[in-house]
């Protein structure tokens, strides 16, 4: 009970937080209790992975079981494992730093209400040990950026009419497969059919299993934009409220529902489907790659380069083996630490010049030294350079992948070298290059505030500090590894795993 009252308590501040911005009087009040209730939670947040992680039990999963419903067929129970009780640390620190280091003209008292409201959605996922809270937080993780696209862009009907997709997509499919889960373990006698716990006991009939993935991967394919389903996520970086959309493009909740949900209930249809799932990743990479190179404009690049970067995650999760499946989760953690930085240096420059389009930038690097380091250094933090997590989770995806089929290593890593071309470009252009004339970057720009530079400074720190000493996040990975892979793991994969691991961290 005291974890449940603890994970409950992580998962209610955001929302408290965001009830109390959303009726403060000013935009300034708003965002000093949204800071404030960014920092609490990130504070406990901190403490389930200490107790988790510590006195040797590395990645063990726990549970934390609250009251019942019987009624419902309904437990309120709330869980963790090695992979989700690292996120909600990185969570709580990427909600404060976008809080605090945002631009004040874009975050008014709506906007970090919507931003509070998602970050608390996105911890019920990451803690959901019940179908039916898995789904209520899945949903609810959405609601704020609608609502807060309707009142802040109500004449952009293409931004409206995609998000409306987006929801729609991301969430009917996973809602309807839930149902019928839940549906099936209560003819099998299950008491409480909507626990992930006792549906894995009494099973789901195997006829099921096939039409159950497929609707189960939809919703994660809609939410890691991967194609066919990426049409969103370019579309709500460009347009959208940054802070929010970063949220939730950055948020792995696609890979804890195949982690958490497909692969323990839907075990044959996981070992039939998961190669489909692999396929659509690379294609993804690849797509996500190609068209990112080809963009003007900073957010919209972001959106296709974040698209990319999901690929690599989902041909990670898919290929089924100890060292890609590893790399993946890793991955995960440092697209969303490099990425973030990244999209707060363009929120940056947008918020100066009141454009990100690079068309109409240029030479930046002579009146914002400063911004032109960070860019660089957490571009090379998010394409893999040593030093960086990047550069650990890549290396493992590859040696992965490459046990798979040699040929979808050489295609990864086309779209990994493409990604770099398209980082760098962007910071010549943006930079290094002429200004361009009548452009908006020609006048007197403001330096990063010292808020800003803190901010950035310690997502670099973190990314490097995880890439150097990448062991203890492996650790607390691998018994997740184990039980993902489970019947499905080849003799030898976790020896490997240790192998590749220990050549990646060493000096």
């Amino acid at each position: 009970m005291t974890l449940f009252l603890l994970l409950s308590a992580i998962i209610l501040t955001p929302a408290l937080a965001a009830l109390i911005a959303a009726r403060s009087r000013s935009d300034e009040a708003a965002r000093r209790v949204a800071l404030a209730g960014a920092a609490l939670t990130a504070l406990l947040s901190l403490a389930p992975l200490a107790l988790l992680g510590g006195a040797g039990v590395d990645g063990a999963a726990a549970d934390a079981i609250g009251p019942a419903v019987p009624l419902l067929g309904v437990r309120l129970r709330l869980g963790l494992d090695g992979y989700s009780v690292a996120l909600l640390p990185l969570l709580g620190f990427m909600l404060v730093a976008l809080i605090g280091a945002g631009p004040r003209t874009a975050l008014d008292r709506g906007t970090v209400a919507a931003l509070l409201a998602t970050c608390s959605a996105i911890l019920g996922v990451y803690c959901a040990a019940d179908l039916a809270v898995l789904a209520v937080a899945w949903t609810a993780a959405l609601l704020p950026g609608q609502r807060l696209i309707a009142r802040k862009s109500a004449g952009d009907q293409l931004l409206r009419r995609t998000y409306r997709i987006f929801l729609i997509g991301g969430t009917a499919p996973l809602v309807v497969a839930i149902g019928v889960m839940a549906w099936l373990g209560a003819r099998r006698g299950a008491a409480l059919p909507f626990d992930i716990q006792e549906l894995a006991r009494v099973g789901v009939p195997e006829a099921w299993q096939s039409p159950l993935f497929a609707l189960v991967g939809i919703a994660v394919l809609m939410r890691m934009a991967a194609v066919p389903f990426h049409g969103w996520l370019p579309v709500l970086l460009e347009r959208g409220p940054l802070g929010v959309t970063v949220l939730l493009a950055e948020m792995q909740v696609g890979v804890c529902v195949l982690v958490h949900v497909a692969v323990p209930l839907l075990p044959a249809a996981c070992a039939e489907q998961m190669p489909i799932l692999a396929a659509l990743g690379l294609f993804s990479a690849l797509h996500g790659s190609i068209l990112a190179l080809t963009q003007t404009d900073l957010r919209r690049m972001i959106g296709y380069l974040v698209a990319s970067q999901k690929g690599l995650v989902l041909l990670g999760v898919a290929s089924m083996n100890a060292q890609s499946l590893s790399g993946a989760l890793l991955q995960s953690f440092a697209s969303s630490i490099a990425i973030t930085g990244v999209a707060m240096v363009v929120w940056a420059i947008e918020a100066r010049t009141g454009t990100a389009d690079m068309r109409e930038l240029g030479g930046l690097v002579a009146k914002t030294p400063r911004m032109a380091a960070f860019f660089f250094l957490l571009v090379c933090a998010a394409i893999g350079f040593p030093g960086a997590l990047s550069f650990v989770s890549e290396d493992l995806l590859l040696h992965g992948i490459l046990h798979v089929h040699p040929v979808l290593s050489i295609l990864m890593l086309g779209a990994t070298a493409l990604n770099g071309i398209t980082m760098f470009r962007a910071f010549q252009r943006t930079f290094l290059g002429p200004i361009p004339p009548g452009a908006r970057s020609a006048g007197k720009m403001e330096a990063l505030l010292f808020r800003e530079r803190a901010a950035l400074l310690s997502l670099l720190a973190l990314t490097v500090a995880l890439g150097i000493a990448p062991s203890r996040l492996l650790a607390l990975h691998q018994p997740v590894v184990q039980r993902v892979l489970g019947p499905h793991a080849q003799e030898g994969d976790v020896a490997r795993l240790e192998r590749t691991s220990s050549v990646a961290t060493s000096p």
